[in-house]
């Protein structure tokens, strides 16, 4: 039954947006899970150098990616049989802690959203690239999400301000975007929002990370900042409401910047997944959902017991085969990190395997995409991708039992730097894989 839910949110998330990876993280839901089969380790590999690092990089319809270097440059590539092909760049207008983001512009045309540095937001439609005051300035810290909204053939916009406002954009489809509603809710500056029907009435809602606070100063993601509370917004078609609100306790704040929405086994309804952490209490994953018009804790998993031990929460899909999801974490990135998986049981989130050795952050950044779960190999089990610890090869593991196995690796030239892709980037039908290293921009297309 689970599993079935799962696929289904990811073929309707599929349905509405056609538009493959087209958010650093996958779909709206933060889940990052990708939908498919591939051939791996068969592969057709193919690379291009770029003169700066690659940070972001997004799938843009049919054999076309959209990246963003570190200098805040778009790129964007073509994929051929051949090789990539630069197909055009607009030089350091954008912010680069703000990936691109792909959307409708209008039924037949798709188009880029991107902030500026001074917080403009940026749209790159038909090969030029312009910036809008859209009546808020936008927290150049993090990226617009597109929400489908009934009845409009283009996404509106749902995003940070850099006041910590949440606003809600519209206009796309006129070439005149503008905030159409705005809520007053104190979001952390470099929050995702992520998008998914909690309370089961068929409308998305948008969870964000609130209550800046610098009680917690560790500051492994990108500042000292943590969000103090988790918010839920209703989205309308011109209006945003808030919904409900978790506030954790000092000292405990949520060391995270993307909620995950996402099955974990009970209500059949997604559930928040974040990472919790506080002076003196360790760091844990929790589970919350949504019960009696406001958002309770349903579980949470083991601390750390050490304050300054973080764990990277990845994901959650059934990877074993169980019929349960398992929710997937990379522990002590920096120091020894380990791959985990956890499944609930009750109020707890129980350890079921773990494997050392890999690493899916880079201390300092505020990229938390550097991992993610495919069936890369197309054997119907499907693998967690991460970067080994050297950070210079990535490995895809499959749960078996209560063991991690390593499927396939793919060795690059030098320490990873970009989010990872899984989408069919060819049209043949099959997953293949994109990511940067410090010097190249990769694509492993899966070969039949």
């Amino acid at each position: 039954m689970i599993r079935a839910l799962i696929v289904a949110t990811l073929l309707l998330a599929a349905a509405v947006e056609a538009l493959g990876w087209a958010l650093p993280f996958g779909d709206s839901s933060g889940n990052r899970v990708a939908a498919g089969k591939g051939s791996f380790p068969r592969w057709q590999a193919l690379s291009l150098v770029t003169d700066a690092p690659l940070k972001w990089v997004v799938a843009f319809g049919p054999r076309r990616l959209a990246a963003l270097d570190r200098d805040g440059t778009l790129w964007l590539f073509d994929v051929t049989p051949s090789g990539l092909r630069v197909g055009a760049r607009y030089g350091e207008s954008v912010s680069p802690d703000g990936p691109p983001v792909v959307v409708r512009v209008d039924q037949e045309r798709l188009g880029l959203a991107l902030v500026a540095p001074d917080g403009r937001l940026l749209v790159w439609d038909d090969l030029v690239l312009r910036g809008y005051d859209v009546g808020a300035p936008l927290s150049p810290l993090t990226f617009p999400i597109p929400v489908i909204q009934a009845g409009k053939a283009s996404h509106d916009l749902v995003a940070v301000a850099q006041d910590g406002a949440v606003v809600l954009i519209g206009g796309l489809s006129a070439g005149s975007p503008r905030v159409i509603s705005r809520l007053d809710i104190r979001a952390l500056p470099d929050a995702r929002i992520t998008l998914a029907d909690l309370d089961g009435d068929g409308a998305p809602e948008a969870v964000v990370l609130t209550g800046p606070t610098d009680r917690y100063a560790h500051g492994i993601l990108g500042d000292r900042l943590e969000g103090g509370s988790v918010s839920v917004i209703g989205v309308g078609s011109h209006s945003l409401e808030l919904k409900g609100r978790y506030a954790l306790p000092v000292p405990a704040v949520f060391e995270d910047l993307v909620p995950i929405l996402a099955f974990i086994g009970g209500p059949p309804r997604p559930s928040v997944i974040l990472t919790r952490s506080g002076n003196g209490q360790g760091t844990s994953m929790v589970a919350l959902g949504w019960r009696d018009g406001g958002l309770v804790l349903l579980a949470e998993g083991p601390s750390s017991g050490r304050s300054h031990r973080w764990s990277h929460l990845i994901g959650a899909l059934d990877l074993s085969g169980g019929g349960q999801p398992e929710i997937v974490a990379v522990t002590t990135p920096h120091i020894g990190g380990a791959l985990t998986a956890y499944r609930r049981a009750g109020g707890s989130l129980v350890r079921v395997a773990r494997a050392p050795g890999y690493s899916s952050h880079a201390i300092g950044s505020r990229n938390l995409e550097q991992a993610l779960i495919a069936d890369l190999d197309g054997n119907g089990a499907p693998e967690v991708v991460v970067p080994r610890q050297s950070r210079d090869a990535l490995a895809g593991l499959e749960l078996q039992g209560d063991r991690w196995t390593e499927r396939w690796v793919i060795e690059l030239k030098s320490p990873v730097q970009s989010n990872f892709v899984a989408t069919d980037l060819d049209g043949d039908g099959l997953l293949d894989f994109a990511v940067a290293d410090r010097r190249a921009l990769y694509v492993f297309l899966s070969v039949r």
